[in-house]
């Protein structure tokens, strides 16, 4: 079935684009395949997330060993099983991937490492990037974004998108972007422009010191016009912050939009290490 046709199909059976949920549907076939040679996934296992009317997942279940495809609108469940029907090895699944235990639906699902591809809503993008970066079973992602979602994930320090989510990327996946994908590729069209990022994981790091490191990154980022010191102070007495911060060799009047991944690194060994000094 072609993305034309998947497109008669949605109008035969009424369906009405969401706004709330982000439904702007990929139908351009040759930017479909360029995604998935991008997703480099050929006899892998592959998470989709947001999977819509199946118009990725066509080309992900003809190359990949697996596919999980997830979808939170019920209405089309039936469309992706009409689209699907001729592929043995996709599962679909309707729920929100937000409320979802991906990590144990992907072991239970595929048994080990995996990869993600999927052309992502807007609004889910930082909080489900978060969630797969906690998971040293993904091997790589590439996902479809809002070109502002792009700049946020790659954000170089100083900027006004830098933040913990692209801080964790950078110590976690190396970036590129292959592809920019205009508007009208899209079923609706969406006002704004849209690129493809793929991450390869360059290292992992355990799962408690992972979140510990989050935890001091949200709150270096608290309130990001105010000093890291300021900040650190709701964590730690306010002495014993300027103190880390001092033997990190970290200005303590500095903001944490200045600091680079390594400045982050060096404070967290810093904080650990009195946390540690504090048992």
């Amino acid at each position: 079935m072609t993305t034309s046709e998947i497109a008669l199909l949605l109008q035969a059976r009424g369906f009405r684009f969401s706004k709330t949920l982000g439904q702007n549907f990929l139908m351009d076939e040759e930017v479909l395949e360029k995604i998935v040679q991008a997703a480099d996934v050929q006899g892998k296992n592959v998470l989709e997330i947001g999977a819509g009317a199946g118009c990725l997942t066509r080309p992900l279940a003809r190359t990949a060993s697996k596919v999980l495809a997830v979808e939170i609108a019920s209405q089309l469940v039936p469309v992706l099983e009409t689209v699907l029907q001729p592929y043995k090895n996709v599962r679909i699944l309707q729920a929100d991937a937000l409320r979802l235990d991906i990590g144990g639906l992907c072991a239970e699902a595929f048994g080990g490492p995996f990869s993600v591809c999927a052309n992502l809503p807007y609004g889910i993008t930082t909080p489900i990037l978060t969630a797969l970066f906690r998971l040293e079973e993904v091997e790589s992602i590439c996902v479809l974004l809002q070109k502002e979602a792009v700049e946020r994930v790659l954000a170089a320090p100083g900027g006004k998108e830098y933040g913990p989510l692209a801080i964790l990327r950078r110590q976690l996946f190396e970036a590129e972007v292959p592809l920019r994908v205009p508007p009208h590729c899209f079923l609706p069209e969406p006002h704004v422009d849209s690129a493809v990022l793929c991450l390869r994981r360059k290292r992992t790091m355990e799962a408690g010191e992972l979140a510990a490191f989050e935890r001091l990154l949200q709150g270096c980022f608290a309130m990001r016009r105010k000093t890291l010191l300021n900040n650190l102070s709701q964590l730690r007495p306010r002495q014993e912050a300027q103190s880390i911060l001092e033997a990190a060799d970290i200005d303590p009047s500095a903001r944490a939009e200045a600091l680079s991944l390594e400045d982050f690194l060096r404070l967290n060994r810093q904080w650990k290490k009195n946390s540690t000094a504090l048992v």
